[in-house]
């Protein structure tokens, strides 16, 4: 272990003089906290509201909360998102996690029950996200507290000690550079699919060239949906070094904020506030008057004064299927619910079946009109 250790050592010293954060917050305007004898800086904004989320955000071997949090500068994105962002210190020696057993995992469950005694926080939305062996010990979180933890997001951290076993199919974003001369980016793809295969993730990413990037030229891979419902992300960083960044904290919190240890929030929402009428038909059929429609009035109207023969296409699903029903010669487009395309296809008429995938919430565009189900 201590030889592992030390390529990131040696590294930490040659960044330890790097500004990369630009302006902000600084530590100082965080709250110092103790938590079982050990220090916790916090960040909650003036209008807080009862129930927000927590983001713990750890930072890399031989550093500390204020080189994390003056690259990433969470307070930027908390103060319009409203929640509470948490710099926690390593405590194993050279301010290290440990990566591999259950004494900061320990540790970070004390730090949610205190952040639930004093900003009342969300037990259910707690994320969890680290730099380098702050991202290790991200994924060592992944086999020891996943019940606590909603939502992962380790950067440039692929876990020397080897992929951890999850305790459950957990979402992750993972950012790492391609010029990582620590953890170097030809490890990646290998240590990630230990995860997709545990969580039976779909063997090919839906790939997003220049994806939208305040800083370097971004690729983000997308494995998706798992076992339950979760997706895999990886953002790959064109020449990013080893070094902690704000330019992804926007992304991730984007990733991250969709869940609760229950799943997919939108999907929780959505199973609440809507009732299934069975066909009469079948009685595993689910009658497409039963599901929301998710089109607006405006075009939907126009799709059916342009086409009158759209008024009688029926979306529905059945058998672990969604079916399109009269949608001959129409463009038929399904749409997970975190807005991706699954699948694209021609209508047939008459009924016929476009998709069986993971269970959830789906959107169907048939031409002009737009429909919602789900599996």
């Amino acid at each position: 272990m201590k030889f592992l250790l030390l390529p990131l050592l040696a590294v930490s010293f040659a960044f330890a003089q790097w500004g990369g954060g630009g302006g902000g917050k600084s530590l100082n305007d965080y709250k110092k906290v103790s938590v079982s004898g050990r220090d916790i800086h916090v960040y909650a904004p003036s209008d807080l509201k009862a129930k927000s989320p927590l983001l713990i955000s750890c930072h890399g071997m031989d550093q500390d909360p204020n080189y994390q949090q003056s690259n990433t500068h969470w307070e930027t994105v908390a103060d319009t998102a409203s929640f509470v962002v948490v710099y926690p210190r390593g405590g194993t020696g050279m301010s290290t996690w440990d990566i591999s057993g259950d004494k900061d995992t320990k540790w970070v469950e004390q730090i949610i029950d205190q952040m639930q005694k004093d900003y009342d926080i969300d037990t259910k939305r707690v994320y969890l996200s680290g730099f380098s062996m702050g991202g290790m010990f991200t994924y060592n979180a992944m086999s020891k507290i996943a019940n606590k933890i909603a939502a992962f997001a380790p950067t440039s951290g692929t876990n020397v000690m080897g992929a951890s076993k999850a305790q459950r199919p957990v979402p992750i974003i993972h950012p790492h550079g391609t010029t990582d001369d620590v953890l170097q980016y030809n490890q990646v793809e290998g240590f990630l699919k230990n995860y997709r295969d545990q969580f039976h993730c779909p063997s090919q990413a839906e790939v997003q060239d220049n994806y939208p990037h305040q800083g370097e030229r971004a690729t983000m891979y997308t494995w998706g949906p798992c076992d339950k419902g979760v997706y895999i992300k990886h953002m790959k960083l064109e020449g990013r070094g080893h070094m902690p960044s704000k330019n992804e904290v926007s992304d991730i919190w984007n990733f991250v904020k969709q869940w609760n240890v229950d799943g997919l929030i939108s999907d929780q929402t959505q199973e609440s506030s809507s009732s299934v009428a069975e066909s009469s038909s079948s009685e595993t059929a689910k009658s497409s008057s039963s599901v929301a429609s998710a089109e607006s009035s405006s075009s939907g109207t126009a799709a059916l004064l342009n086409d009158p023969s759209m008024l009688s296409v029926s979306v529905f699903s059945a058998d672990n299927h969604i079916v399109v029903a009269n949608a001959q010669g129409k463009t038929i487009s399904v749409f997970n619910s975190l807005g991706h395309l699954v699948c694209t296809t021609r209508g047939l008429g008459n009924q016929q079946k476009v998709y069986t995938g993971a269970k959830g919430m789906y959107i169907i565009k048939v031409g002009g009109r737009t429909f919602k189900t789900s599996l």
